[in-house]
């Protein structure tokens, strides 16, 4: 069986932002659509922010155990720069994996469009959809270090691009501030916007440093397929891991180069990656669940709870107790 998610076109509008009148006319809008499942065993939502004319950020979090094709409908042509991080799971319409994003130049005609997601254990993804002319007024003039071929891009909006990246560290800082945002109302929209903007500003600084995927890997494609296969083996194990020796057996690596290559492609070691799924784990579970923290705390593998209350507050910023007195509806 094959779920439908159907939104209506008025949550994708990216407005022109040069455009006076749609400026006066702008209110920021948030759209969730939840996922309906009649077997109840897959879960999710797509949630739209459109924060003001001609900036939108998209976050698609879904579990899902059949596949899910998403039909849009735009409202209006509209060209504009795409920026997409992949936190968990893979894109198969964009070849994206977890720990890699995309910067692309695109456009939207008014006609509806779909886009398909393979069952997987976890989908998190974050898009954000810049509409070019704004772009343009943010650049100002192309960057003499940035690769030849985005310069091109900025100057003539006819062409298209798609690169792929590695998700930096400092990147996935932010990415998680988004997810994770305190606010409401204006001081969310403020918020978030702030984000977005400095999201786009490490992406465009790692592009103009040159780090592209394909020049900073130096591993065989095998090598890199072992690299994703221990990704998921310690996330399917999270509360439960193996050692990092059993884990590069497992895999048919030795451990220095599963160290490395973990850093490569993920941007973080086999523990940090590891512990950011527990934490946002431990999240969910203290949002969505009756468990208490020492319950919580066990479930995601931590044996003490104080050095889960630590691992908890520093990442999210407050102690769990109170972050799910904060957070839960």
């Amino acid at each position: 069986m094959t779920l439908f998610l159907k939104e209506p076109a008025d949550c994708h509008h990216l407005l022109p932002s040069n455009s006076s009148d749609n400026q006066s006319n702008f209110r920021p809008q948030t759209y969730e659509f939840q996922l309906q499942d009649p077997k109840g065993i897959s879960h999710g939502k797509r949630s739209w922010f459109n924060l003001r004319p001609g900036i939108s950020l998209l976050v698609e979090d879904y579990k899902l155990q059949e596949n899910l094709v998403v039909e849009t409908t735009p409202t209006q042509p509209c060209t504009f720069l795409e920026l997409g991080f992949g936190v968990f799971g893979n894109s198969y319409d964009t070849n994206l994996n977890s720990g890699q994003n995309f910067i692309s130049l695109d456009s939207d005609t008014d006609e509806s469009n779909t886009k398909e997601w393979q069952a997987q254990e976890r989908i998190l993804k974050v898009d954000i959809h810049i509409e070019y002319s704004l772009f343009e007024s943010l650049v100002l003039s192309p960057n003499d270090k940035l690769p030849d071929n985005f310069q091109d891009v900025i100057k003539n909006v006819d062409i298209n691009y798609f690169q792929v990246g590695r998700t930096t560290p400092q990147m996935q800082t932010v990415l998680q501030q988004i997810l994770n945002c305190p606010y409401q109302a204006l001081t969310r929209q403020l918020y978030l916007e702030g984000k977005v903007l400095e999201l786009m500003a490490l992406r465009l600084e790692d592009l103009q440093d040159a780090k592209l995927l394909d020049s900073s890997i130096n591993l065989k494609p095998e090598q890199i397929d072992s690299i994703y296969q221990a990704r998921d083996i310690i996330i399917n194990n999270f509360s439960n891991p193996p050692s990092l020796l059993t884990l590069a057996r497992q895999v048919n690596l030795n451990d220095c180069t599963l160290k490395k290559g973990f850093q490569e492609i993920f941007g973080t070691t086999v523990f940090g990656c590891l512990h950011d799924y527990r934490m946002e784990r431990a999240k969910e579970l203290l949002l969505e669940t009756k468990l208490t923290v020492n319950q919580v705390a066990q479930t995601v593998g931590y044996a003490s709870r104080s050095a889960f209350v630590r691992a908890f507050s520093k990442k999210l910023g407050a102690n769990p107790s109170v972050y799910s007195r904060k957070n839960s509806v």
